[in-house]
Order: structure tokens, then sequence, then C-alpha cells
């Protein structure tokens, strides 16, 4: 009984022998409140928490880019088409209800002013011109042109054409101021004194309108021959012939 008894009681602890091949180690055993235990998250957590916060934009796919870029050439098509269609329909109705013609020209007087005895003087031409609207119901608005005079194929003098503003069947009397190089005045007074052969070029711009419509630029190319008894201040024209080309478009 006193065995067991003794056996039994806590503050006796038997001591075993340490397994074989290890040695005996102390143990120490450290108590820490659970308000004082820290903990370091690993770093793998930091990097997940930091792409949480700032999530990276979503590239665009190439499919994306292709969509947007056949919008866009779709969208500049149908303008595209849209303009053709507004355009034929313009030429359409000009050419069916109105039939627009272009304008005629005639040369009606030449005066000339040599400037004198000074060989650095530039000779002044005054050319007189009558220009008429043949259109019943359109009218014509001259926007820019550009006159040349010419002898003998040489331009010898060029300036521009008026501004001006033709109603329907409307005849305008216009004059071209030119001017040109001394030389060449003496060269063509120096071809004889008989008739002087010339020959007037225009470049000019047109719009048609009617109704408060204007449409685009168009283009009028004149050329006229004509003869004049001389480069003076008294000349007179003895014969002429202007021919214009009209282009619509």
């Amino acid at each position: 009984m006193e065995g067991q008894a003794k056996a039994a009681d806590p503050t006796v602890v038997a001591s075993l022998p340490p397994p074989p091949g290890r040695k005996s180690h102390e143990t120490y055993i450290v108590q820490f409140p659970k308000n004082q235990v820290y903990r370091v998250p690993p770093r793998e957590n930091a990097l997940i928490v930091e792409q949480y916060r700032n999530p990276a934009a979503p590239k665009k796919t190439r499919g994306a880019c292709c969509l947007c870029e056949r919008r866009v050439l779709l969208t500049l098509g149908l303008i595209a088409v849209s303009i053709i269609a507004i355009v034929g329909i313009t030429l359409a109705t000009l050419y069916l209800i109105f039939d627009p013609t272009g304008p005629t020209f005639s040369v009606s007087n030449l005066i000339v002013k040599s400037g004198g005895a000074d060989r650095n003087s530039r000779p002044q031409y005054k050319v007189s011109l009558i220009v008429n609207n043949p259109n019943e119901r359109l009218g014509i608005q001259y926007e820019a042109g550009e006159v040349s005079l010419l002898f003998e194929g040489t331009r010898i003098a060029g300036g521009r054409f008026p501004r001006l503003d033709q109603c329907r069947e409307e005849s305008s009397a216009v004059v071209a101021n030119l001017s040109g190089p001394g030389g060449l005045f003496r060269w063509v007074s120096s071809s004889g004194d008989g008739p002087v052969a010339l020959e007037l070029e225009m470049n000019l711009a047109v719009r048609i309108r009617t109704a408060g419509i204007e449409t685009w630029l168009m283009t009028s190319n004149v050329f006229c021959h004509f003869m004049v008894t001389g480069l003076r201040s008294n000349t007179r024209i003895l014969s002429q012939e202007c021919d214009a080309d009209f282009k619509e478009y």
C-alpha cells in the first residue's frame, strides 16, 4: 500500500533516461500574454494586397483595335458616298432642269499707254470686254481669273479679271487692266505700221447660282483672236473671234 501511495504522489516525477543515440537537452518554457503576440505577414501577401488596391488597366486587344478601325473606315466611306450622291443630284438637277450654259465674251476696245520714253516704265493695256450670261434661269458669279495678252504666242502683258455678279440673261461691260515689260511693247510696236494681231487668254473661275443655291467653282477658259489698228491711244478693233470652253466640274 505504501508503494502505491508513494507512486500517486504528484511531487514525485520519475526521471527517464534519454532515448538512445540522443543527448539530453534542457527545456525552457516561455509564456507571453496574448495581446503582445505579433505576426509579420509574408511578402507574397503584401503583393496581393497591393494588386487589389491598384488594379492594372485592362490591355486593349488587337481585335478591339481592328473593330474601331473598321468603324472609322465605314463612317468615312458613308460620308464619301453621301457627298458623291449630293454632287450627282446637283449635277442632274442643273442639267435636266436648268441646262446651264457658259458665258460668252467679246472685245470692245483696247487702250494702250506706253509710258513715254522712260525705258523702266511698264506699259498699261486697258482691255474692254462685253460679258454675256445666256442662261434664262441661272445667275453667274465670277470669283477670280487670270488674263494674258499675247503677240505671236508671247505673253506681253498680264492682269486679273475683276469680280463680277451677273443675273440671268444679263450683259456686263468689264475692263481688265494689264501691264507688261516695256521691251515687249517696243518689240510689238516695231513690227510695222499696219494692223496688229493679238490674242487674249482668260482662265476664269465661276459659280452657277439659282434660288439662293450656289454650285462649286467651275472653270471657263476663254481665247480671243482680234485685230487692232496698232498699239496707240486711238486703237480700234478691226475683227475678232472668241471661243469659251465651259467646264462644269
